[in-house]
């Protein structure tokens, strides 16, 4: 177990660094040297630093110092931690490390193009272990806590735009605009590959014997439904639960993770699905609602 922990441990590290280097990389040798705002926190601390020449880490570090004591109090202390350690880690590649490399100033799609390739990457990576890079991510946890039939991407959408249109005053050209919107996009898309790698969603079978308590852990946290089926080993003979969930492929990691801690010794099938219909994967649909309205037939119920 515990050397389960050390490799989990060691696994998050290496992500949260890399994808953070990456991130910081794609805005500060690409994307503000071209005078493009890619929305959020990384956005305006790129304004900011045009405007007034404070260093984008400490500007970065400030703007989500506030957020981050209000997730503390509203969202959740291990969401705050986790975020803290990824904006300490942006803020000492933006202010430390960057400022040695070059940057790119020229064509500003190429700027663009590859600040949002970079940018998607790192999300991507730092995403895969359920860590996020603080900003917009922030305030959407903290308006879905007050209103949770407001969608998470909605809200980053909205914040983003006004960013965005706000970097056409700040820079007096229209081309920061639109070349922040090919950067978005961009970030987006590879963000999507890096996560998602291909289809819509998984489908996973989960093989244990403490199939119970994953299910009810993957119902209470994963906000996703459960269908429990009896298996025996055909060599072993012993009993055991096989746990269906069909996931979107961005929360497969969270469910993998939650299995794991339950049990070690889970063996987890996960196939990738070109497409999933139905309660909980429609247009619209909220996986809180999913959880609560559909269990897939499971024989298990979220506890109080």
């Amino acid at each position: 177990m515990l050397r389960n922990q050390r490799k989990e441990l060691a696994l998050d590290a290496l992500h949260v660094i890399v994808g953070s280097l990456l991130y910081t990389a794609g805005v500060f040798c690409f994307t503000a040297p071209n005078q493009i705002a890619p929305g959020g926190v990384s956005g305006l601390s790129t304004m900011l630093n045009a405007l007034f020449g404070i260093p984008m880490g400490v500007l970065t570090f400030a703007l989500n110092l506030p957020l981050l004591l209000l997730a503390f109090f509203f969202v959740g202390k291990i969401f705050a931690l986790k975020t803290l350690v990824t904006i300490s880690l942006m803020t000492f590649f933006l202010d430390v490390l960057l400022p040695q490399l070059p940057v790119y100033e020229g064509d500003m799609i190429l700027g663009a193009l590859i600040g949002g390739a970079l940018m998607g990457a790192g999300l991507g990576i730092v995403f895969m272990r359920d860590f996020t890079t603080g900003g917009s991510d922030i305030i959407a946890k903290l308006v879905q806590v007050k209103r949770p039939d407001f969608q998470m991407g909605q809200v980053i959408m909205a914040i983003d735009v006004c960013v965005v249109l706000a970097s056409g005053f700040v820079y007096g050209r229209i081309e920061s605009v639109l070349y922040a919107g090919i950067t978005i996009f961009v970030y987006t898309r590879v963000a999507d590959t890096v996560l998602y790698r291909k289809g819509s969603g998984k489908v996973v079978f989960l093989i244990s014997r403490r199939g119970q308590e994953i299910a009810r852990r993957i119902i209470l946290e994963c906000h996703r439904g459960v269908t429990i089926l009896n298996g025996r080993g055909a060599y072993s003979g012993m009993p055991s639960n096989v746990l269906v969930v069909a996931i979107r492929s961005r929360d497969y990691y969270k469910l993998k993770s939650v299995a794991s801690e339950v049990d070690e010794h889970a063996f987890i099938i996960a196939s990738d699905c070109g497409e999933i219909y139905g309660n909980g994967f429609r247009p619209g649909d909220l996986p809180e609602k999913a959880a609560a309205d559909w269990n897939g037939g499971a024989t298990v119920e979220p506890s109080e």
